[in-house]
């Protein structure tokens, strides 16, 4: 499957459907997980060291766009302090949901280069894989 397609959807967590159209057009989109670290649990019987699995890390979840003014504006208006609903979308129409804030800034530009944005999210809860059937059901429809 190629990044070709991949969309952004955000929206309020008291609305129960995505915006038919995507936020901003993003450049990819981060890993949906990470490993977990683990805990040592050694005792002085064990001949070696012992680990157990930790909690599992979100970690931040980084978008890249474009900047424009209409782009830029429409990430700031996201970006509040207030949790979001958040889905990835694939392009085979599965995706990955989670709940988390918001931040945006330009990032550094240099000679020959275009400017760029970064959106910051910060999970505060796992993120949920979703088949197509279900991002499908969670999306607003035409009217």
């Amino acid at each position: 499957m190629l990044d070709l397609g991949i969309e952004l959807f955000v929206k309020e967590t008291t609305e129960e459907k995505f915006p038919k159209l995507p936020l901003v057009a993003v450049k990819g989109a981060p890993a949906s997980g990470q490993a977990a670290g683990t805990v040592e649990t050694t005792t002085s019987s064990d001949p070696v060291k012992v680990y157990i699995a930790d909690r599992p890390d979100t970690g931040a979840m980084d978008f890249v766009y474009n900047y424009s003014a209409e782009n830029f504006a429409a990430v700031k208006e996201i970006c509040d302090n207030v949790a979001k609903d958040i889905m990835i979308k694939y392009p085979d129409g599965t995706g990955a949901m989670y709940r988390g804030t918001c931040q945006t800034w330009r990032n550094e530009v240099s000679v020959g280069g275009i400017i760029e944005c970064t959106l910051h999210t910060v999970p505060s809860a796992q993120v949920v894989d979703k088949t197509a059937t279900e991002v499908t059901a969670l999306m607003a429809v035409e009217a």
